[in-house]
């Protein structure tokens, strides 16, 4: 038996930040980083790693002052009107996001095993999957991919371990790339881009009603970005080895291409990549899935006058599944509308990577100065009453 609560343990949360921050960053980054030539790709990687590693920092300590939920937290120090608005905003973000991980799914799915023809047929089945992951509940998802886990890591080593006698080390040189200006620019370029891919750990703010110990929440965390981390680096270093970086270039979905390309002694298992597709369906899903959880639990809270009435609403079952359905229907017109005009999809990319990373960055950096001091002044309200009772009960006793 298995309770409904919508907690989770640290373990479930690190398997879902490692599904969610590898899928689209394996899928996507190799390509990119090619340009920056030769082995400057794996500094890049470091660099965004290292980025990363000081944002989770900052939303650790958030997480670690944050009582009730983030919002209350934000509120201390921005005011009411404010967290509320920031909170929409992350709202926002979590669905954009959401729709972008559905159109690169459903397109994987139609160049790997449908036609193209068929994108809208295949967006709508994996928005059903993930409409029907969020209503059900986090607990729910968290147990499914703890299940998952382990059945797509093995078999994912299992395939990059067949590939690595494939590699040619020299590929990787010049391992510090080529100097100038133009590279310089191209390394910050490519370490924002993979900063940008681990940018998932800031579901981890709006994880505060879920979780019971949030030492171990955070350790979770760490755990989650060193493992992505250091498999992106692997990953890279095994494109980069035999493709080299002018074919990577040209390639837009190199992992899978490698995949196809691996021999299994025996033959006994035709077309590999499309076997191989489903680890990254099922990463790609899990990070639909958390967008659009997410992003309803979080415009949720910021039109609820109170996290009370927000849990009242959440048991409200009608109520409740509306939202979703509303979510995934603004979900599905976001992704149809990127796959139809990519032109807004550059748009939207420009728009998140110079105002909606910068947001993401700075609301919590700032919050570690105006939230700290209202939250020390209230506990040092509640001790001088502590205080004085304690000093008025003695005299009385007396």
């Amino acid at each position: 038996m298995f309770s409904n609560n919508d907690m989770i343990s640290s373990r479930q949360i690190k398997r879902l930040l490692i599904f969610d921050l590898f899928g689209i960053s394996s899928l996507l980054l190799p390509a990119q980083l090619a340009g920056t030539g030769g082995g400057m790709g794996i500094w890049c990687i470091l660099a965004g790693t290292g980025l990363a590693f000081f944002y989770l920092w900052m939303l650790q300590i958030c997480l670690g002052r944050a009582v009730q939920d983030y919002l209350e937290y934000l509120s201390q120090g921005f005011g009411t009107f404010l967290a509320k608005l920031f909170y929409v905003c992350y709202g926002l973000i979590c669905i954009t996001a959401g729709a972008y991980t559905a159109k690169l799914l459903s397109e994987l799915m139609c160049e790997s095993l449908l036609d193209s023809r068929e994108f809208p047929v295949a967006l709508l089945i994996v928005l059903l999957l993930a409409l029907y992951g969020g209503i059900a509940g986090l607990e729910a998802r968290a147990r499914v991919y703890e299940i998952l886990f382990w059945v797509l890591v093995i078999p994912l080593l299992v395939m990059l371990a067949l590939c690595v006698r494939q590699v040619q080390a020299i590929q990787w040189f010049p391992i510090a790339g080529h100097m100038g200006e133009e590279a310089a620019m191209g390394f910050w370029s490519g370490a924002w881009r993979c900063f940008m891919a681990f940018l998932p750990l800031t579901f981890l703010l709006f994880l505060v009603p879920n979780v019971k110990d949030k030492k171990k929440t955070s350790y979770a965390a760490v755990c989650a970005l060193t493992v992505s981390g250091l498999a992106l680096c692997i990953i890279y270093l095994i494109l980069l080895g035999i493709f080299g970086s002018r074919a990577l270039m040209q390639e837009q979905y190199p992992i899978i291409t490698l995949m196809g390309m691996v021999k299994i002694p025996g033959e006994f298992i035709k077309r590999l990549d499309a076997l191989m597709v489903g680890v990254w369906f099922f990463t790609l899903y899990a990070m639909i899935g958390s967008s659009l959880y997410y992003g309803v639990s979080i415009l949720r809270r910021a039109f609820a006058k109170s996290a009370a009435d927000k849990n009242a609403a959440q048991k409200n079952e009608p109520y409740k599944k509306s939202c979703y359905f509303a979510a995934a229907a603004a979900v599905y017109g976001i992704a149809y509308g990127f796959y139809l005009l990519p032109e807004t999809e550059h748009l939207a990319g420009r728009l998140f990577a110079y105002i909606g990373v910068p947001f993401l960055m700075l609301v919590p950096m700032l919050s570690l100065f105006l939230c700290r001091g209202k939250a020390h002044n209230k506990g040092s309200r509640v001790r001088t009453n502590e205080t004085d009772h304690d000093e008025r009960k003695g005299v009385d006793e007396c």
